[in-house]
């Protein structure tokens, strides 16, 4: 009983985590227990028990006698956020050695395929996030790849809602390309250099962004 308890909290969990990274929920938003077991078709108890996980992952809030509501986004989440997964995915990238280079052609059709004029941003931030789990994917370090999937978990919302107002990503796709490129050519610390870069400049656009959806909401 207790396992199948605790692999339905897991559902739920890996579920909501779901909503979060496409939007269902948006930041801001009150996470009302009634309608959500209803939605997920499970009881209250295992929804609280994911709700009261994710808030100890940070992607969840919980509020005294109003109850649990997604987080508003925040500069400080991605300041703190970003420079680790670059920093790690780098150290992945290193320890991935030689067979790094089995991921060059799906990171270049994956760069590919983010140009394409007919996605919208929330396709196009899917396909993002694969190319960032295809770089990592030979990492052989099973620590490391379960921190890189908190993190990114941590801030998927951050960038389904960065999509949703990018003007353009034909700076990113360059920075892939050329990380591909090293990859390729086996400079496994150039490609970690500028795929901490790549993030730190994250930092940037996103800033700008919720700059400019503040000054819209003024």
């Amino acid at each position: 009983m207790a396992i199948r308890r605790h692999t339905l909290r897991a559902q739920v969990r890996d579920e909501l985590i779901q909503w979060l990274a496409d939007g269902r929920l948006p930041p801001g938003a009150r996470l009302e227990e009634t309608r959500l077991s209803r939605a997920l078709g499970v009881s209250r108890t295992p929804l609280r028990e994911a709700l009261t996980g994710l808030v100890e992952d940070g992607l969840v809030e919980s509020v005294p006698n109003r109850g649990f509501r997604v987080p508003a986004l925040s500069l400080t989440v991605v300041q703190d956020v970003y420079p680790m997964l670059g920093s790690l995915e780098g150290l992945a990238l290193r320890l991935s050695g030689h067979g790094a280079r089995a991921v060059v052609e799906k990171l270049g059709e994956l760069t590919v395929r983010m140009n394409s004029d007919h996605l919208t941003p929330r396709q196009r931030y899917q396909l993002d996030l694969a190319w960032h789990e295809t770089l990592t994917e030979r990492n052989p370090n099973a620590t490391l790849a379960a921190e890189l999937d908190r993190l990114r978990q941590r801030v998927r919302h951050y960038g389904a809602a960065w999509e949703q107002g990018a003007p353009s990503v034909a700076v990113a796709q360059a920075e892939y390309g050329g990380i591909t490129e090293q990859i390729a050519a086996g400079a496994l610390d150039v490609a970690a250099e500028r795929l901490l870069a790549h993030w730190m400049r994250g930092i940037r656009v996103v800033a700008d962004w919720l700059a400019g959806q503040a000054d819209a909401e003024a």
